[in-house]
């Protein structure tokens, strides 16, 4: 399984250390539209992704299409149970040596 696999599945299951361990520990998770940093290192990702997942423990990941190219992996998400409507957004993976090292969200 990759790690782009993994970080779907630990979302899902709402397994906040597994979700980290996907990450390099100066990874940063950013906003597609104006690159603003969502959450920068181990520490901000798990007060970020942890107060998500507790808000909304029934939140699920699908992933709907992925296209690898190199290092990146452009993966269109659908996600459920936020208590709105489905989500649907893109995020472009930056993966290294088996780590995600950029993440860009695009909404």
């Amino acid at each position: 399984m990759s790690v782009i696999e993994h970080v779907i599945a630990a979302l899902t299951a709402h397994d906040l250390d597994a979700f980290v361990a996907c990450y390099a520990e100066d990874a940063k998770i950013e906003e597609g539209n104006d690159g603003a940093v969502l959450a920068h290192g181990h520490e901000a990702m798990r007060v970020r992704y942890g107060a998500l997942l507790a808000e909304h423990p029934k939140a699920r990941w699908t992933v709907l299409h992925r296209i690898e190219a190199g290092e990146f992996v452009v993966q269109h998400e659908e996600v459920h149970g936020m208590g709105i409507a489905v989500v649907q957004h893109v995020c472009v993976y930056l993966v290294r040596d088996g780590l995600i090292h950029q993440e860009r969200v695009l909404r």
